[in-house]
């Protein structure tokens, strides 16, 4: 199941639009993926309290029960809807599942190489997609392009199709559905790749700089930025800070002599979904002062705007966990720092702060508590696989998975902490099921867990 579920969440988009069903068989057809995380999880939790196998004890078991317990208590005490909290919760929670439905699966260090072979493979048709993509033309575009439905349950529309507001000219966005999506996916696949080098030989090179440039190529700013810091991340752990600090101060002079050729700063910024723009100047175009007043309305204004609104007006459990009572909340509190009146477009883009007006300082403190249990045991783990390998032949598997996996969590906690400040990451498909599956394949293979005590129920 999860073997097919790796397999078949980054191509989800293209292959349900060629099933000959309605828009509407269609749009619950995406729930399916979802559905069958769930009575996998059901048929172990099942399985293992029948035959009392013992779960696996992780980092995160406690800032996960402390998250989801403030969810409650703020739903409870904001008086909250309830159908809207539970699909506000609903895209990160089913991942939470799969995370440990991965961690407690009898996974051998074969089969978790297995799931990154997986990856890298997907990784390799995504990259053959959006080159056909970007030397195709309008023909391929269209051939990519995902089914455009609208669904409607519970008084919430979901509409399903390549952004909302268009596709910047000439970016790519293979088989996910969307560019931004396909960008952090590539970040993913980026990070997988540097965990199997072993030296830094000039096909190794090539290979990161291919991926990156399609990274780029997604023409997702946060996406390509990302992709810098999983490469200076990797790098650290691999020669440490020295050389770390000496790569960080060539790639800042070449950066700064970028800026000073293309001299943004006195040019007004160019929409790249209205106007044909190049990489360097796409990139380059986010430290215009006209970029950074047009952001003043939105990412920078959810920083500068929204976290003193919250701070002042319900610091300790948020406005509750539907997002539109959230908004109307913050538009109406007493005490007011917003730079806009906010609507739900593009209100989660800053998710580090949307967690923090849903669920407040003590629901913000428990989710950054995940990201540093998860640093912490991957920082564990690939300590203890470094001197596994000085008693170990170099090419033993058991110590190159651990190790593998473990600097690519590393890798993938700095990226996705970093990507939050500029959209809701974690829950889109092409990256939130990825993460948590690397995240629960990192606790599979670290045979030193301790486990809960085993439960023995009788059918």
């Amino acid at each position: 199941m999860i073997y097919f579920l790796t397999g078949f969440v980054a191509f989800e988009e293209f292959i349900l639009k060629f099933l000959p069903v309605s828009d509407t068989v269609y749009s619950y057809l995406r729930f399916v993926s979802e559905i069958l995380i769930y009575v996998a999880f059901g048929k172990l939790v099942i399985h293992k309290i029948h035959k009392g196998i013992p779960f696996v004890k992780t980092a995160i078991d406690l800032p996960v029960i402390g998250f989801y317990s403030v969810v409650l208590v703020s739903i409870l005490v904001n008086q909250s809807p309830l159908m809207g909290s539970l699909y506000n919760i609903r895209p990160m929670a089913r991942y939470i599942v799969l995370f440990y439905l991965v961690a407690n699966s009898s996974l051998s260090e074969r089969r978790i190489a297995t799931f990154l072979r997986i990856i890298l493979g997907i990784g390799i048709f995504q990259l053959a997609a959006g080159l056909i993509q970007w030397v195709g033309g309008s023909t391929a575009f269209e051939f990519f392009l995902p089914r455009e439905s609208t669904l409607g349950i519970a008084g919430f529309t979901k509409e399903y199709r390549l952004l909302e507001l268009g596709r910047e000219i000439g970016s790519v966005y293979g088989t996910l559905g969307d560019t931004v999506i396909y960008g952090i996916f590539m970040i993913l696949v980026l990070v997988i790749y540097l965990s199997r080098i072993q030296r830094l030989e000039y096909l190794n090179l090539l290979g990161a700089a291919v991926l990156f440039f399609f990274i780029a190529r997604s023409y997702s700013r946060a996406a390509t930025f990302s992709a810098l810091l999983a490469g200076g991340a990797w790098y650290y752990f691999h020669f440490g800070w020295k050389k770390t600090l000496q790569l960080a101060g060539v790639t800042g002079l070449v950066f700064s002599l970028l800026l000073a050729v293309v001299n943004p700063f006195n040019l007004e910024y160019i929409n790249p979904r209205k106007a044909r723009v190049g990489l360097v100047g796409n990139v380059t175009g986010v430290f215009s002062g006209d970029y950074v007043r047009i952001a003043q309305k939105q990412r920078l204004g959810a920083l500068i705007g929204n976290v003193p609104t919250v701070l002042v007006n319900k610091p300790i459990l948020g406005y509750g966990a539907d997002q539109n009572s959230t908004i109307e909340g913050l538009n109406m509190s007493k005490r007011s720092f917003l730079l806009k009146v906010l609507s739900k477009s593009g209100f989660k883009d800053v998710y580090w702060v949307a967690i923090l007006c849903f669920y407040g300082l003590l629901g913000l403190g428990f989710f950054a508590l995940i990201f540093f249990q998860l640093f912490r045991a991957a920082l564990n783990l690939y300590k203890r696989s470094i001197r596994t390998t000085s008693f170990i032949r170099q090419d033993a598997p058991a110590s190159r998975v651990t190790q593998q996996i473990a600097i690519i969590m590393l890798c993938l906690v700095a990226v996705t902490v970093f990507l939050l400040f500029f959209n809701r990451t974690l829950e889109y498909r092409g990256y939130g099921f990825y993460f948590w599956l690397c995240a629960g394949l990192m606790f599979a293979s670290d045979r030193a867990l301790p486990t809960y005590r085993p439960l023995k129920v009788t059918l």
